[in-house]
């Protein structure tokens, strides 16, 4: 194994100090979404990462580093989320997605860049002063080489490096969105390299280097301890030639890992881009792959003259193969014609050329496993004419220069490469879908997706909404993926309101036992038996609740009777309503009651008005669905305590133009149920609520149920509680109130060309062809889903455990077999 000195003599923050006198400033990219979107974007992506490295002028080093998720920790997070009355069953389901995810290694990747900043120099000195400074930089260099001590650190140097690493940072987030990494950042990206194959590297708390503080000649200065090699541990083979292993301690037992260091020794210069994404196509994989990738910029005049000179060593190549009378190899040929090209397209556009080196990283658990991923790789940038080598021999200096602030130590596969092309790596680019916590929801390609239905309003980076929408056709699983989010939900400890107008969960009590002594069903059917059910202003008590009620119970009434606000007949209806609301057990009822009374001293050009207003409410409130509306005081508000609520609504017909008395009855208990829902989301309870609207399109295709959907999902929020709106129509949710409002999207297959463009506009993508035709094609039960990050890739939702797919399942016929 060749001799390699650990490359960190110390860091602090996001400095890293080399042994070498090196310092690299390193930052974390936020990862952002790639799939799904515009090619425009897809440039603009591009051309962002090509920017930073056509102005960096520096050395940098990039990585790409997958963080290991273990089944354990996913076990522990989703049980510390059940609650006490589920849990049994809920441990149940748990079990089943951690089976459904053995054996898998899950992940998510993180990336890293490094620039390397100019060595710093101590301005404002004496001659003699800034000579002497520069010999201890030599001594500096002597100790280092020799091993024998770890030499200081002045902290004019720090401070050098911190300015200059202000204006590194200004430039880079001018280009991409990034932060300062910290001092247990640096420790983590370096520690874990010794437990690839293993597993999770043990990381210490609150710990950084240690420095003694000594003053020399007036200055203060810090000198770095050893301890950093403490980092370091492990013992390692590279007799392979070809494979690393290293052996640990754990557990009181010896473990190994094993790992290869590749290197892509070509990239065709003419590759089709968007298309030939060469680091971010890696995610393909179904197990976590590493890289490294290191550039040092050659500026443009260098880069010319450079190119020049190999024009003239290939041309020698090529006048001594005719001189021999010998065929010029091929690949000669072909490299003085990329070299012509190159050469035109510097004096054109006068890039840079960087020098790049690229080296990969796989790793497993045993030799077996780590020779398939190998053939996986090759096999995956085949395609794609990228040539990968495993070098021999190399294996121990691939495994340092994934170490931060090392230098580059394998130079056999250096290639010359324009910003351009290193950009197409697309580095940062993610397929990763869902919030990484939560319950198992489904596979999007080889990557779980996890969903926490209340993430969005917790989180203080997202401070978003907790809706949703599942828009589909009949039968592409849209109500089987909102009743399962929903169930989790119940699991969580969530209060769950479902809007249920055609009957298709009053059978969950009886399918699944768990639910049994937490639900509500609640039919509302036009008879005597549910008489009241939706009467506003029964079983209000707090002030708020008297005055959401009080509106509503307006709105119904001078809707009903046609009494545009401000005319004597709505003034009349108000005040009745605010008499009764003072009154004991009031009620709908009691409102006409009060309006009977009240004809009696209106004027009598009024009177024959009135009267009209109370007969079409006497008949209405007896007759129909109106009696849902019309309470008298003596039944029972519907019961709210219980976890889940179901509420039947029988019969429910919407007609195009609210015009006739039938459909006009229609739309005011809508406006009832809304506002029964607004009270579900107001209680004043610290679980969060969630109410499912189930045939939404019907309330979007009126304007009064639009205003009913727009103002719950506008201020679901605030209350603690998210809407998951249920529709066929994707077009019923394009208005800007719903649909800005709205957090995760999941459109399943849209058969109709137009519901296909209109599913493309909700989730945010390009309505292009591709897209529109994957939307229409979409296998039953997969769908596009659209996450709190805007992120959006394809999700095979899965229920796994088959008593909730019997129980939630809509098609029609399917049998429902009480348990």
């Amino acid at each position: 194994m060749a001799r390699i000195i650990f490359p960190v003599k110390y860091f602090e923050h996001n400095l890293v100090f080399g042994v070498d006198g090196a310092v690299y400033a390193y930052y974390e990219l936020q990862p952002y979404h790639y799939d799904y979107r515009s090619e425009d974007d897809q440039l603009s992506l591009h051309a962002n990462l090509e920017a930073f490295y056509w102005n960096i002028h520096s050395e940098t080093h990039a990585l790409v580093v997958p963080v290991n998720q273990s089944l354990a920790e996913l076990r522990n997070d989703m049980n510390r989320q059940l609650s006490e009355e589920l849990a049994e069953t809920g441990n149940q389901i748990i079990d089943l997605s951690v089976d459904h995810l053995q054996g898998r290694e899950i992940h998510q990747n993180r990336f890293f860049i490094g620039v390397k900043l100019k060595p710093a120099s101590i301005r404002g000195e004496s001659f003699l002063r800034q000579f002497l400074y520069n010999l201890k930089d030599f001594k500096r260099y002597l100790l280092n080489q020799s091993g024998t001590d770890m030499d200081e650190i002045y902290e004019e140097e720090i401070h050098a490096y911190q300015i200059q690493e202000e204006l590194i940072y200004s430039r880079l987030t001018s280009y991409l969105r990034a932060r300062r990494v910290v001092s247990e950042d640096i420790e983590w990206l370096i520690r874990r390299n010794f437990y690839r194959g293993i597993g999770e590297a043990p990381i210490r708390n609150d710990w950084q280097p240690f420095t003694q503080t000594i003053e020399i000649d007036g200055r203060r200065a810090k000198r770095p301890d050893r301890d950093v090699l403490t980092l370091t541990e492990g013992r390692f083979d590279d007799s392979h030639g070809r494979r690393l292993i290293v052996e640990q301690h754990l557990d009181g037992g010896t473990k190994k890992g094993y790992m290869a260091f590749l290197t892509i020794s070509h990239i065709p210069d003419k590759t089709n881009f968007p298309g030939t994404e060469w680091i971010y196509q890696l995610q393909k994989l179904a197990f976590p792959v590493e890289a490294s990738i290191r550039t040092t910029t050659i500026e443009h005049g260098k880069a010319l003259s450079h190119v020049l000179n190999k024009k003239k060593e290939l041309k020698a190549e090529d006048e001594h193969a005719i001189e021999s009378g010998e065929e010029t190899a091929y690949h000669i040929l072909n490299s003085r014609q990329e070299a012509s090209e190159l050469e035109s397209n510097l004096r054109t556009d006068k890039f840079p050329l960087l020098r790049t080196s690229i080296v990969i990283c796989l790793s497993a658990t045993s030799m077996e496993k780590l020779d398939l991923r190998i053939q996986l790789v090759k096999d995956l940038y085949s395609d794609d004419m990228i040539q990968v080598e495993v070098p021999y021999g190399d294996q121990w200096r691939g495994f340092n220069e994934f170490i931060p602030g090392a230098d580059r130590l394998i130079t056999d596969y250096i290639q010359y490469m324009e910003p351009a092309a290193v950009a197409a790596s697309m580095l940062g680019a993610t397929r990763q879908l869902g919030d990484g916590q939560g319950h198992l929801i489904g596979m999007s390609g080889n990557l779980p997706v996890f969903f926490q239905h209340d993430r969005g309003p917790k989180d203080e980076k997202l401070s978003s909404t907790a809706s949703a929408a599942f828009i589909g056709s009949l039968g592409a699983g849209k109500s089987l993926g909102a009743n399962l989010l929903a169930y989790q939900a119940l699991l969580n400890g969530s209060k769950v309101l479902i809007f249920d107008p055609k009957d298709e969960r009053a059978h969950w009590p009886q399918m699944l036992p768990e639910l049994r002594g937490i639900t509500n069903v609640v039919t509302l059917r036009a008879s005597e038996e549910d008489r009241g059910k939706l009467d506003p202003l029964m079983g209000v008590r707090s002030h708020s609740d008297k005055v959401a009620a009080a509106e509503t119970a307006k709105r119904i009434l001078q809707f009903i009777v046609r009494a545009a606000d401000g005319t004597y007949e709505a003034i009349v209806i108000g005040k009745a309503v605010d008499y009764v609301l003072k009154q004991p057990a009031p009620s709908m009822m009691k409102v006409i009651e009060t309006l009977q009374e009240s004809k009696k001293t209106a004027p009598e050009k009024r009177q024959d008005v009135l009267e009209e207003i109370i007969d079409v409410l006497n008949y209405l409130a007896i007759s129909g669905q109106g009696q849902l509306l019309f309470g008298d005081g003596s039944q029972k508000a519907i019961d709210l305590s219980q976890p889940l609520t179901i509420l039947q609504v029988e019969d429910l017909k919407l007609p195009e133009e609210s015009q006739t008395n039938y459909g006009r009855m229609s739309i005011a208990l809508l406006m009832a149920i809304s506002d029964f829902s607004r009270r579900f989301s107001n209680q004043s309870s610290d679980h969060f609520k969630l109410v499912l609207f189930d045939e939404s399109w019907r309330l979007a295709k009126v304007r009064e149920g639009r205003s009913i959907l727009e103002e719950l999902v506008r201020t679901g929020r605030s209350k603690n509680a998210g809407i998951y709106l249920i529709s066929q129509n994707a077009k019923d949710m394009l208005g800007e109130e719903i649909r800005s409002n709205l957090g995760c999207r999941f459109v399943f297959r849209c058969r109709d060309q137009k519901e296909a463009e209109a599913a493309c506009q909700i989730l945010g993508i390009e309505a292009n062809e591709t897209h529109i035709e994957l939307v229409r094609n979409l296998p039953t039960g997969h769908c596009l889903m659209a996450d709190l990050e805007k992120r959006v890739n394809e999700l095979e939702m899965m229920v796994l455990d088959q008593r909730l797919f019997r129980a939630f399942d809509t098609r029609p016929g399917t049998p429902k077999i009480q348990i």
